[in-house]
């Protein structure tokens, strides 16, 4: 009897805490859904859980471009060892010790502060004064560099300050990535940046003039983007330095167009003559180490080369490879392409020296160094800017804009006394 009457309470607990669920699930049917998951097994979402893709990584491999340059002349071991430097503490698949740049730079392209003050580039450079340059007579208006040139031009008025294009993105590059250790100023930008940079790029080498940037970049912003494509790739020897942004009334460019110095036919036969010659020269090289193949290419340039400051393309390194008649920035430019054909980081890095101006650094495998090529182009002085440390350039060569973020240059092993 006792057993059948707790067997009655039980049933009777049971249908009133059934009851109870019912009226609360009428009142708030969030109830019912945490207890269905709860029953299936899903559980309740964890605190905080993410779920947007992570963003995709480019990582370091060989560029493209509109022409195929074509394969090395040196071999493929003397290519791996001439692969030197922006690794800290590490080495090279044929044991040469090298150094690494900053995983996670500032970013910033002038030398100047809000205040006029100078500012220490991301690796750690320290540009000089301008005012304390002085030049040697010997290479007094050896120069010719021209900065990258903006011209701005503002679109008509669109309801809401916004403009829509005719024009596609052309070629997105989003194929491409970049080696840190051969172009370094595309790592001097953010993911943006680097994102319309290989656009930019991916169009120059398709020679597509016009397009529409990639990204929502104000006009601001865009200079440093162009400079940071051509001070990496001098084989787009076809880029001018001046470039169009027609922009919005948000002051965002809407529309990007990149200048050329010769025509699409021009330069089907101009590339094929550039790699014939480019070839040739480098053919001249092989066998030695890396420090002698730098060396040897700077006198090579330098037989090969006259200054001239009318001279045609002369932003180019196709002026001093093909024409044999440049300014700094043909010279080194060609200096450049040469030593990234062999594998051997070279920058083109521009600053100040009396006016603006041009030169390279290079990474050999104790550190970074100097060379301008153009100043050494003088009777007597061969070796006077070759392989020369920062303390060293300070009276005669500042660096300006993202050129303030390359690697220090403190090598002393292959320096020149």
């Amino acid at each position: 009897m006792n057993i059948l009457k707790k067997i009655i309470t039980g049933i009777g607990v049971l249908a009133a805490l059934l009851c109870a669920l019912i009226i609360l699930s009428a009142i708030n049917p969030g109830i019912t859904e945490t207890l269905s998951s709860l029953v299936s097994g899903a559980g309740l979402p964890s605190q905080g859980e993410e779920t947007e893709e992570e963003s995709e990584e480019f990582l370091p491999e060989e560029e493209s471009a509109l022409y195929d340059a074509p394969s090395d002349t040196s071999s493929e071991a003397e290519s791996e060892d001439n692969s030197a430097l922006l690794e800290e503490d590490g080495e090279t698949d044929s044991g040469q010790s090298v150094q690494r740049q900053p995983e996670e730079p500032e970013r910033g392209g002038s030398n100047t502060g809000s205040g006029g003050e100078r500012v220490r580039g991301m690796n750690g450079y320290e540009p000089p004064a301008e005012s304390d340059v002085k030049v040697p007579e010997a290479v007094s208006g050896k120069s010719g560099y021209q900065p990258i040139t903006e011209k701005s031009e503002e679109l008509p008025d669109a309801e809401g300050g916004e403009y829509t294009s005719d024009l596609g993105y052309g070629e997105t590059g989003d194929n491409l990535s970049f080696d840190s250790i051969f172009y370094p100023y595309y790592q001097m930008l953010d993911p943006k940046g680097q994102h319309l940079y290989r656009q930019i790029y991916a169009n120059a080498a398709a020679y597509n003039a016009a397009f529409v940037p990639i990204e929502a970049v104000p006009v601001s912003e865009l200079k440093d983007v162009i400079m940071a494509v051509y001070n990496d790739h001098p084989e787009l020897f076809w880029l001018n330095t001046v470039f169009t942004c027609k922009y919005d009334q948000n002051k965002i460019c809407a529309e990007l167009e990149l200048e050329f110095n010769m025509t699409l036919e021009e330069l089907t036969a101009s590339s094929k003559t550039f790699y014939n010659i480019t070839n040739e020269i480098l053919s001249q090289v092989q066998g030695l180490s890396v420090n002698e193949k730098e060396r040897r290419l700077h006198d090579i340039l330098i037989e090969r080369v006259e200054y001239e400051k009318g001279a045609d393309k002369n932003q180019s390194a196709y002026s001093a490879l093909v024409d044999g008649k440049s300014v700094c920035a043909g010279y080194a430019r060609a200096y450049q392409y040469l030593m990234q054909r062999l594998g051997i980081p070279c920058f083109y890095c521009t600053g100040y020296a009396g006016t603006d101006h041009a030169w390279n650094i290079v990474g050999l495998d104790d550190g970074y160094y100097n060379v301008d090529v153009t100043w050494d182009d003088t009777e007597g002085g061969q070796y006077d800017y070759f392989n020369k440390t920062d303390e060293a350039y300070a009276d005669t060569h500042v660096r300006r804009e993202l050129s303030v973020n390359l690697p220090k240059c403190e090598g002393l092993r292959y320096a020149v006394q």
